[in-house]
Order: C-alpha cells, then sequence, then structure tokens
C-alpha cells in the first residue's frame, strides 16, 4: 500500500491556462521572445534552485520587457494569474490524509512563488509538507532532488512512496530512484489509480 504521495504543484494541483509571458503579450506588450526564453532558461533557474534572487533578477528587466508598474505588481500578475486550484484534487487530498496516507507538495520553484502558493494560497493547509526546488537545491529533473528530500521521510521504502506529476522527464528520475510514479494526464485517470493503490 501507498503510504506517501509527492504531488507536483502546476498541473495536478493548480492549473495554467497560459504561461506568464503569454498573458503579458495579451497585455499588448510587445516582448522580445529570445530575451524571455535566455532569462527562464538561465537565471530563472539559478532563481528555482536558490542560487539567485528573483527580484534582484528582475529589476534590470522589466522595463525591457516593458512592464510600466512596479516589480511588485509584476509578481501579483504573474503569481496571481498562475492560481486557480483545483478543487476535486485538493478534496482527494483531504480524503487521503484522512485515510493516514502522506500527502507532499513536491515543486520546482523560486523562493517568492513558493511562499505565494503555500501561505497565500494556502496549501499548506491542503498538504503536510513543502519540498521546494529553491530549498532543496536541485530540480526535480535531478536526482539529487529525490535523495535529498528521501532522507526527510526514508522510514518509508521507496516503493510505499508515489511520485505524481506531469512531466515525464521527472517521472523518470524518480523512477529510476526507485519510488513509485504515475504520469498525470488528468483527474479522473488519476483518482482511478490512486482508489487501487490506497486501499
Amino acid at each position: 500500500m501507498i503510504k506517501v504521495i509527492l504531488f507536483d504543484c502546476d498541473g495536478p494541483i493548480i492549473k495554467r491556462d497560459k504561461y506568464f509571458s503569454q498573458r503579458l503579450m495579451d497585455l499588448g506588450i510587445k516582448l522580445d521572445i529570445p530575451k524571455i526564453q535566455d532569462f527562464f532558461n538561465n537565471q530563472f533557474l539559478l532563481c528555482e534552485t536558490g542560487k539567485a534572487d528573483l527580484k534582484q533578477e528582475l529589476e534590470g528587466r522589466i522595463k525591457d520587457w516593458g512592464w510600466n508598474k512596479s516589480l511588485e505588481e509584476l509578481l501579483d500578475f504573474w503569481f496571481f494569474g498562475e492560481a486557480t486550484i483545483d478543487h476535486q484534487m485538493v478534496e482527494n487530498i483531504k480524503d487521503l490524509r484522512k485515510k493516514g496516507v502522506k500527502c507532499y507538495l513536491v515543486t520546482d520553484q523560486e523562493k517568492y512563488r513558493t511562499a505565494y502558493l503555500w501561505k497565500t494560497l494556502g496549501l499548506e493547509k491542503v498538504l503536510e509538507k513543502l519540498y521546494s526546488s529553491c530549498e532543496v537545491g536541485f530540480l526535480k529533473k535531478q536526482p539529487e532532488f529525490w535523495e535529498k528530500i528521501y532522507q526527510d521521510f526514508n522510514e518509508y521504502s521507496k516503493d510505499e512512496a508515489w511520485v505524481i506529476d506531469d512531466d515525464k522527464k521527472v517521472i523518470e528520475v524518480a523512477d529510476n530512484f526507485g519510488f513509485k510514479t504515475n504520469f498525470y494526464e488528468d483527474f479522473e485517470s488519476y483518482k482511478k489509480i490512486v482508489e487501487t493503490l490506497t486501499q
């Protein structure tokens, strides 16, 4: 029987219709796409592993991006626009916890959105623990991420832990580490599997 479930955030729990850059363009802002891609492929990854600060990285860029308001307003626009909770999943997690299943959040995030999701959005009231890449120091696509967090709950065997994620590379790495895994596609498919594994 599964004793621990490690939930990805964006996809299974938080629904995102559009990426931040797409929503900026919806405002009529003309973005330099190569510059945006360069930022997310480089500096932002450093923020996600706790090696850089997102606010500091953005300060010198937001005017180039065509944003004429404050940095804080940009972060509010960013985070609030990617904060639609899947309430079916939340209720399912609450039911699992009542059955004694440990439910943890595992996510690749920089520290400001981590705090927003956990505190402001209230995921701390839904899940028991948070493992964010900015605190762990590695991304979920790196084996070191799973090695480091497993030290925190290694009273359970690896085959008693189940990773739910909508990134196939993450699933591959977690599977190679020894956890049970499921590539998340939709809630109904997930629910059928979770009912079988937690009986």
